[in-house]
C-alpha cells in the first residue's frame, strides 16, 4: 500500500483574539491636499499628511485612502505623452469634478521665514498593478509631465512647491487596482545649507474597480501600507497560513487559526482505492487558480494535476472540493500531494 504525504502544510491548532481593523477615511469627492507639507518646530520634523479642505482635519497616510471612480476611466487619443492611442487611463483631474476627489499639494501650513523656497516632493517608489503619471495640462493643450513611472523612478520624478503654496495636478493610473505611492518632502531651512527630509510616506489609491483579492485586502486592512501585513505572502496573524491562502480558503486573516487547510483522504471508485486531496475554496476568489497535483517524490520535476473530481460540497461562501489521484493505491510506495494556488494578478 502506498504511503500518502501532503507536502504543503502540517497540522496545528492555534487560537487568539481577533485583531481590530484601524479606522480609515475615504476621500471620494471634494478637495483634499494629499501631499500637505507640515513642519513641527518642536521636534524639527518635516512630514507629509493629507489635509481635508472641508473639515480642516489632517490625516496620516495610514488613516486615509483616495478613491478614483470608474467614471474617470478615459481612452487616450493620439498624440499625447501619456500612452498610446486607445490605451485606458484613470485620471484624478487637476480641475474639480462632481463626485471625484480634487487632489492637490500644499505647503500652506508652513510659515514664511522657516524654509527657503521651494520644497521638493519626490516620488520614491510605487506599488500597484500599473504605472503612475502626474502632469499639468497647459491652457493651450500642452502636457507638463512631472512624474512618470513608465521609465522607472528617479530624482526627476518630483514636484516643486513654494513655501505657503498650493497647486493641483492630474494623477493618472494605467489600470485599475490598489496603488501605494511613496513620497518624500525636502527643503532647506533658512540659514542652513543641507536638506531637511521627511520620512518616506506612502499614500493609498483605490482605482475602481478593484480585483477580488484587492477588495479582500482593502476590506480587511482599509488603509494599511505595511507589506508585512497586506502582502499576498504575508502572515500577519502568525498562523502559518499566508494571506493569499487565507483568502483562498475563506479564512479570517485576523484570527490565528490553522483551519480549512488541504487534507489527504481516500476514495473508492469502481472498486479501486485511490488517494485524494480535499481542500476548501472561497467561491468569491475568482482571481485564483487552484491546481491540486501529485508526484512519487517531493523533489520530482514532474507533478501531475489531479483532474478527477469526486465531490463538490457548497457551504455558504466556500465549497469543499475532493479530487482523486489517477493512480490507484497499489503499486508505488510513496505518493505526495500539493495544492498550488496562483493569484492571477498583474
Amino acid at each position: 500500500m502506498k504511503q500518502l504525504f501532503f507536502t504543503a502544510v502540517t497540522t496545528l491548532a492555534l487560537a487568539v483574539a481577533p485583531r481590530a481593523s484601524a479606522q480609515c477615511f475615504q476621500f471620494t469627492d471634494g478637495h483634499v491636499d494629499l501631499l500637505a507639507v507640515n513642519w513641527n518646530s518642536a521636534s524639527n520634523q518635516l512630514t507629509l499628511m493629507a489635509s481635508d479642505d472641508a473639515s480642516g482635519l489632517l490625516y496620516a497616510s495610514n488613516q486615509c485612502v483616495v478613491i478614483c471612480p470608474e467614471s474617470m476611466k478615459f481612452t487616450l487619443p493620439a498624440g499625447t505623452p501619456l500612452g498610446n492611442e486607445g490605451d485606458p487611463l484613470w485620471i484624478l483631474p487637476q480641475n474639480p469634478y462632481t463626485g471625484v476627489p480634487y487632489v492637490g499639494i500644499s505647503a500652506e501650513s508652513v510659515t514664511t521665514g522657516v524654509f527657503n523656497d521651494p520644497f521638493t516632493l519626490t516620488l520614491t517608489r510605487l506599488e500597484g498593478p500599473g504605472q503612475f503619471i502626474v502632469w499639468q495640462a497647459g491652457s493651450f493643450g500642452g502636457f507638463d509631465v512631472k512624474m512618470d513611472t513608465r521609465d522607472g523612478i528617479g530624482a526627476n520624478d518630483s514636484l516643486t512647491l513654494l513655501v505657503g503654496g498650493h497647486a493641483h495636478y492630474n494623477w493618472g493610473f494605467t489600470t485599475n487596482g490598489v496603488y501605494r505611492a511613496y513620497f518624500q518632502a525636502s527643503g532647506v531651512r533658512v540659514g542652513q545649507s543641507t536638506n531637511t527630509v521627511s520620512p518616506e510616506t506612502p499614500f493609498t489609491f483605490h482605482v475602481v474597480p478593484l480585483r477580488p483579492f484587492e477588495n479582500w485586502t482593502a476590506t480587511n486592512w482599509p488603509c494599511e501600507c505595511a507589506t508585512n501585513i497586506i502582502a499576498a505572502s504575508a502572515d500577519p496573524d502568525g498562523d502559518r497560513i499566508v494571506n493569499v491562502l487565507e483568502y483562498a480558503f475563506g479564512n479570517n486573516p485576523h484570527v490565528a487559526l490553522y483551519t480549512n487547510v488541504p487534507a489527504i483522504t481516500f476514495v473508492t471508485d469502481s472498486g479501486t482505492n485511490y488517494g485524494a486531496l480535499r481542500f476548501v475554496q472561497a467561491t468569491n476568489a475568482t482571481d485564483l487558480t487552484f491546481n491540486p497535483v501529485a508526484a512519487d517524490s517531493v523533489t520530482s520535476a514532474i507533478w501531475s494535476s489531479l483532474t478527477n473530481t469526486v465531490s463538490v460540497v457548497t457551504n455558504g461562501a466556500t465549497q469543499t472540493m475532493t479530487v482523486r489521484d489517477s493512480l490507484s493505491m497499489e503499486g508505488t510506495t510513496n505518493r505526495f500531494y500539493q495544492l498550488r494556488v496562483k493569484l492571477n494578478y498583474p
